[in-house]
């Protein structure tokens, strides 16, 4: 089938439907009625001879021939954004660019103030919007530019993403400066094993990084508390006697007892991750050029 065949706008309702899984919703997002949304989906439908979205209950399912035009029609309509927008002359000083970026805790809060000091000194209109988003639908949003970049685990390879190494720390067991083993020199694995620890993860269940290490020689810790943010753990081993296993930079903001790990354990990386179709827009390598250059 010829493209010319095709009113390439169809392919923006496509793209909407799939996203929001409803035609209300994508009418709303493009500014459109419901009615101009149904009658596009059927002239695609005609024109490519398959339903594309299959009703069930309030939501529309793509059907698998809609699964596989997803990637490449995102790809392109990102492809055209970018090219109509691209600042030719980008000025920094000028530019009221809104710098949306998906980060984690720890990201947050040791890279995000230095950045924010940053830009204010060399971007000043410039605003930054973080947020934590699920890591599966990282790409998908960095696809649809609904965020800039992302900082996150190292994540499995996606040929649309480019990411380069932010941060690597090595972790270590935290205690609070009144906690009966404050005093000692070192820990030992028994140590370790028998004190009473705060696990921080976003996840709602299953071991961080040192839980795998443990679990390779056969031992497993004791957690009582599982937080989603560090802030909140550093400030209650303050107060109790728990254990926490946090990034060494991290410790460095509180008044806390540090200790290096009893067990080899693998450092915690940290990854800066942005679409293909922003690595050459002048934005876009002028902010990361930040980012690097505070961490």
């Amino acid at each position: 089938m010829n493209l010319n065949q095709i009113d390439l706008n169809l392919f923006m309702t496509f793209e909407a439907i799939y996203t929001h899984g409803n035609l209300t919703l994508a009418a709303r997002h493009l500014n459109v009625t419901q009615p101009a949304v149904s009658n596009a989906l059927a002239r695609l439908r005609e024109r490519l001879d398959d339903p594309l979205f299959i009703h069930a209950g309030k939501r529309m399912n793509p059907t698998p021939m809609a699964q596989r035009m997803i990637g490449p029609v995102r790809q392109a309509l990102r492809l055209l954004l970018t090219g109509i927008s691209a600042e030719e002359d980008f000025d920094p000083l000028t530019s009221e660019k809104v710098m949306r970026i998906a980060i984690g805790d720890i990201g947050e809060t040791i890279l995000l103030p230095r950045l924010v000091e940053r830009l204010r000194q060399l971007a000043p209109l410039m605003t930054i919007q973080a947020f934590q988003v699920p890591r599966r639908s990282i790409p998908r949003r960095l696809s649809l530019g609904e965020i800039d970049f992302a900082v996150d685990i190292p994540l499995l390879a996606n040929s649309q993403l480019i990411h380069s190494r932010l941060m690597s720390d090595q972790q270590v067991c935290v205690v609070g400066q009144n906690h009966p083993l404050a005093g000692k020199a070192e820990l030992s694995l028994d140590d370790y094993l028998s004190l009473t620890h705060i696990l921080v993860s976003s996840r709602p269940r299953g071991g961080g990084l040192v839980d795998l290490e443990l679990g390779k020689v056969g031992v497993s810790r004791s957690i009582a508390v599982r937080l989603q943010h560090y802030q909140s753990a550093f400030h209650m081993i303050e107060q109790s006697s728990l254990a926490l296993t946090a990034p060494l930079q991290l410790t460095r903001m509180y008044n806390c007892r540090t200790f290096p790990l009893p067990f080899a354990a693998p450092n915690l990386e940290l990854q800066l991750y942005w679409h293909i179709s922003t690595d050459q827009t002048e934005a876009g390598k002028w902010l990361r050029d930040q980012i690097f250059s505070v961490i």
